[in-house]
């Protein structure tokens, strides 16, 4: 089964998979940030459930790492003004969009909020927390500007292998401005992947 819906009833639409023992693609990766039992079931089902790298680079690294011990990670993300509109956690803190004239920082914090707040735009903070294997460790900042042109995304990682960057500026998906075109080819890689005899990465 390929996720793709976003929803309140994700979580609920994998699991009715799992349990009939589907593998499962999920684009919503944020619905399964604190998805612990989910995950679970999928072992006792001998299913997979696969989470696409989607809008940035270095995952590899990033599981490898996580191996021998990450100290932080900090995840930068910078989108249009359109990315944000009829954002309920924006709103909520009564910041006005069309008041905006420069980059502007609108959230600094753990990725548990990050998800929460932000759950049309930040999948790729989620994936990097569960690549890392301790969420504890990364912390996101999102911005966003007038002048900005596309959804960007910036890595600093630290840890016992020594030091990461890496930044990704994607052209936004034509369909979706809240998300970018390469998180759209990374479901569809990560798909025909699924059916390949040679894997490359790790």
């Amino acid at each position: 089964m390929v996720e793709a819906v976003n929803a309140k009833d994700t979580k609920d639409l994998i699991k009715q998979a799992v349990m009939k023992k589907k593998h499962v693609l999920a684009m919503s990766v944020g619905k399964l940030f604190n998805a612990q039992s989910l995950f679970r079931l999928a072992r006792l089902k001998s299913c997979k459930i696969i989470l696409p790298s989607g809008a940035i680079a270095g995952l590899d690294a990033v599981k490898s790492a996580s191996l021998r011990g990450i100290k932080s990670i900090t995840l930068t993300s910078r989108k249009p003004l359109s990315g944000f509109y009829r954002n309920a956690y924006l709103e909520s803190k009564g910041i006005e969009l069309n008041r905006i004239k420069k980059e502007t920082v609108l959230f600094e914090g753990p990725v548990s909020k990050a998800v929460k707040y932000f759950p049309q735009n930040i999948n790729v903070a989620a994936t990097l927390a569960l690549a890392s294997g301790n969420s504890g460790k990364v912390k996101v900042c999102i911005k966003t500007s007038p002048q900005y042109q596309r959804n960007s995304h910036e890595i600093e990682m630290t840890g016992d292998f020594g030091h990461l960057h890496t930044l990704t500026e994607n052209v936004v998906c034509p369909d979706n401005p809240k998300t970018s075109y390469l998180a759209v080819l990374s479901g569809i890689q990560s798909l025909k992947q699924f059916s390949l005899s040679l894997i490359i990465g790790s």
